[in-house]
């Protein structure tokens, strides 16, 4: 086993979130064509994608629980193995309900190990600083993952990039495996005194549904990237290049301006600065199709994601009630925005296939967004009263 020790711990979990998101953003461009070659539509694909990235989340308050109860090691490395049955799928030609059935087996994968590793390392620190260091090793993954991806794409096929990815998280969960992680939580419910006190879980409340239309928000991107990238540069590795950009984008600017530029700003007010920049993200689609209008829409969405994403999770481990213990926390609030991910990415894909123009998607993004920015307003005079 490896040294123990909560900073060893750290340092071995940033390392394995950056070797995932290699492993994760190597198929993730390619897949909306990958199921396009074996005659989904992108109504249907809506629906996978949805499975793929929300199934998980709706777990996560069962999936908090266990980790509770049983430590985030064997969530994360459950989660692993789960996420490599899930996306073996992707290998075949199926039918839809196989590709659905197993994109949430993927998901609830993803969700496991992704959960399990983020209460590991916030259980040591819930402000800014670890929590964009954590963001940071996404991103990092981000960019090289699309780029290994493009790169075998030229020169292999799709099952070769899938079978690569599958067996580097085969050696991720060995490794981990390996690592010392925390013991599990001691709250139980049990051992919570569990009073209903609206005014005390206000806050978490507020938090959570800002954290819905974030997510809801947030599950456009894979159903639109490779669609406007597709028609702005005309080949379908662009979409490679653009989520390369985001997480160049991401990793470059969320230290300096979160940490650092926005260090004596309140929460609140970078929720709100984020979300402005997602309604005028959204607002750049119906620019006619174009590199300038490509270029815009990943920017702003870019910007807008490396402010609100670090800042949900600080604020989540603030004001997670002590009832719930922060795993559960976590949980939870994936729980109720994983369904919100879903239906997301149903509705925007249902939305382009019916109005048959990728700018749909902001005819639902918009709305959500507005919705967002009122309870960020109604949150900030809340917490300004208290």
């Amino acid at each position: 086993m490896f040294k123990k020790g909560p900073k060893v711990t750290s340092y071995i979990l940033l390392v394995a979130i950056t070797i995932s998101g290699i492993s994760t953003f190597m198929i993730y461009p390619l897949l909306v064509f990958r199921l396009l070659d074996v005659g989904a539509s992108i109504g249907e694909i809506g629906l996978i994608l949805g499975a793929l990235s929300g199934t998980g989340r709706v777990c996560s308050f069962i999936i908090g629980s266990a980790n509770n109860r049983f430590g985030s090691k064997l969530t994360v490395c459950s989660g692993i193995f789960l996420r490599i049955i899930g996306i073996s799928i992707f290998a075949f030609e199926s039918h839809i309900y196989s590709y659905i059935m197993f994109s949430a087996l993927a998901s609830i994968g993803s969700s496991a190990s992704a959960l399990g590793i983020k209460t590991e390392l916030l259980r040591q620190s819930a402000e800014r600083k670890l929590i964009t260091m954590r963001s940071m090793a996404i991103n990092s993954g981000a960019i090289v993952g699309p780029a290994l991806g493009a790169a075998l794409y030229h020169i292999f096929s799709f099952h070769i990039i899938l079978y690569i990815s599958i067996g580097t998280y085969a050696i991720l969960g060995t490794i981990l495996t390996l690592t010392y992680f925390s013991p599990p939580e001691s709250t139980s419910f049990a051992d919570s005194h569990y009073e209903v006190n609206l005014n005390k879980y206000s806050r978490y409340i507020y938090i959570t549904l800002i954290a819905s239309a974030y997510w809801a928000i947030y599950s456009q991107w894979a159903i639109i990237v490779p669609l406007i990238s597709t028609q702005a540069l005309g080949y379908e590795e662009a979409s490679n290049l653009v989520y390369m950009a985001n997480a160049v984008i991401v990793l470059t600017l969320q230290y300096p301006l979160v940490v650092v530029a926005l260090k004596s700003v309140k929460d609140s007010t970078i929720l709100l600065l984020g979300f402005s920049v997602f309604l005028a993200s959204f607002g750049v689609l119906f620019i006619p199709s174009s590199l300038f209008m490509l270029a815009l829409f990943c920017i702003g969405f870019s910007i807008a994601e490396l402010l609100v994403s670090p800042t949900l999770d600080s604020q989540t481990a603030k004001v997670a009630p002590t009832s719930l213990g922060l795993t559960r926390a976590y949980g939870l609030q994936d729980t109720i925005t994983g369904i919100f991910s879903i239906a997301g990415s149903s509705i925007g894909g249902l939305a382009i296939e019916t109005i048959e123009s990728p700018s749909a998607t902001a005819f639902f993004g918009m709305p959500v967004t507005a919705i967002a920015i009122c309870l960020i307003v109604i949150l900030k005079r809340f917490t300004h009263r208290r």
